[in-house]
């Protein structure tokens, strides 16, 4: 097949799991390799209490039989898959044929699950392209045993680097989103270019990213964008709340821990290395030590070790901290020196402690030793378990702690993605990563609807923009 086409395998009028891959002559390229929210199964992650999960040693199984991820066997390592009937992986797709290629990569926008969950399982003859503050991120949750390991050969790529696959050319191109090194891409086949936005936000730390990716799309004169929609609404006349900017969030925090008597409990996600760099910094200026659960504290290390761009000099790099001696497992070795939860009491109001969901059962130590006056605060902060969780609303109140709940989400609101269309002024436009795709605003762009596992052209795409007499 000499025409560019796409084939959607995720992400498809559901939230999360996007997987596309686009490819020309004998050469694809897949990306993103997740599984979405609403599938039968999500991998389990060591900061919440998963309920289903895929069974140990099975996993990659299980993802392909219950058509969870693309039934490209290539795309995976032969020991995983050993005896697996193929025929019945493309059963799970209605028995559909798909394009085949002499050569598949893959690309990884960013490390949140639902867009590497399958990356563990890949091919090692497979090359992996991604951003270098992405790779050292994932060192630093395989270290800390959030995500295993993988064989593939993975790509670490400078922000604009463009890869020459031959019959076209992908361009990463890093995007803000709350999680360290994301990106997006642009593929360029001669005849159409494509840009792939990957999850992104305005109201993060860094919008003149998106205001580049959008200049750069209009240079280079883009005919086919495909963004995220996490939250647009069913009702297209429905607004979103507001959400803070991370500049505001920062701020909120701040007042927070300089206002605080007691111990101040932190629960964030361990994957947005720059949100945690500014709270280590912050906590420090306002005269907190920083003791962190294990798993965070090796993951910071140990990214922070393979080298992230978007630290470099941060005040937070040489902050002393201190890991909770109760959260080292077995396997894991400290990075830093260890404190006890006894220590940790008798000091309480001298703390920030970055804390994980599983370990509310700290609190009744660190809450019933100390014989400090003030009462402890616990901010949320974009973290997956909420205030109004059953167990941390119980342990809030049993100990009369003050809860915080400071966030501003990693996707964009539906008037800046309708910003970003008009602004970039496509041919087409399809949003994935949305649950209501056809809420989107899209200001007389034409709108594409893909199926799952649907193959299309892009010339076909395009055509049919106008046809509809779309501008």
């Amino acid at each position: 097949m000499r025409e560019g086409q796409l084939t959607f395998f995720g992400g498809v009028g559901k939230s999360g799991g996007v997987q596309v891959l686009y490819g020309k002559g004998v050469q694809a390229v897949l990306f993103d390799f997740g599984v979405e929210h609403s599938s039968l199964l999500f991998p389990k992650q060591l900061t919440l209490y998963e309920p289903v999960g895929a069974t140990p040693g099975r996993e990659l199984r299980q993802y392909l039989l219950g058509g969870m991820t693309a039934p490209l066997l290539q795309l995976y390592d032969p020991e995983q898959i050993k005896g697996l009937d193929a025929a019945k992986v493309r059963r799970a797709w209605g028995d559909s044929d798909f394009p085949l290629y002499e050569r598949i990569s893959l690309f990884i926008g960013h490390m949140h699950t639902d867009h590497m969950a399958v990356l563990p399982y890949a091919n090692p003859d497979i090359p992996v392209y991604m951003n270098r503050d992405a790779h050292s991120l994932y060192r630093g949750m395989v270290a800390g045993g959030h995500a295993p390991d993988t064989a593939a050969r993975i790509m670490a790529c400078e922000d604009l680097s463009v890869i020459d696959f031959g019959d076209f050319t992908m361009q990463i191109v890093e995007m803000d989103h709350n999680a360290t090194g994301s990106a997006g891409i642009i593929i360029d086949d001669g005849d159409h270019k494509i840009a792939y936005t990957g999850d992104w936000r305005r109201q993060g730390k860094h919008p003149e990213r998106i205001d580049r990716f959008i200049e750069l799309c209009r240079d280079k004169r883009i005919d086919l964008l495909i963004t995220e929609g996490t939250r647009l609404p069913a009702d297209p006349s429905a607004q979103p709340s507001y959400q803070m900017t991370e500049d505001e969030l920062l701020a909120r925090y701040s007042t927070i821990v300089g206002e605080a008597d007691g111990l101040v409990y932190l629960q964030m996600s361990p994957r947005d290395l720059e949100r945690m760099a500014n709270m280590i910094a912050i906590a420090v200026e306002k005269g907190r030590e920083v003791v962190m659960e294990a798993s965070h504290a090796v993951i910071w290390h140990t990214a922070n070790r393979e080298g992230l761009h978007i630290l470099e000099g941060h005040p937070a790099l040489g902050a002393d901290i201190r890991v909770v001696d109760a959260t080292v497992t077995n396997k894991m070795t400290s990075p830093y020196k260890t404190i006890s939860i006894e220590e940790l009491a008798e000091r309480k109001n001298n703390y920030v402690y970055f804390f994980k969901f599983p370990d509310l059962a700290h609190m009744i130590e660190l809450e019933t030793l100390s014989d400090l006056p003030g009462r402890s605060h616990f901010i949320q902060s974009d973290y997956s378990v909420k205030l109004d969780h059953s167990d941390v609303a119980k342990y809030l109140n049993t100990f009369g702690i003050i809860g915080h709940s400071l966030c501003n989400g990693g996707h964009a609101h539906p008037d800046a993605i309708a910003d970003m269309i008009e602004r970039i002024a496509p041919k087409a436009v399809i949003t994935l990563h949305s649950r209501h795709p056809r809420s989107q605003n899209t200001r007389g762009i034409h709108a594409y609807y893909p199926e799952k596992g649907e193959t299309v052209t892009v010339a076909s795409i395009l055509g049919s923009a106008i046809s509809t007499g779309s501008r």
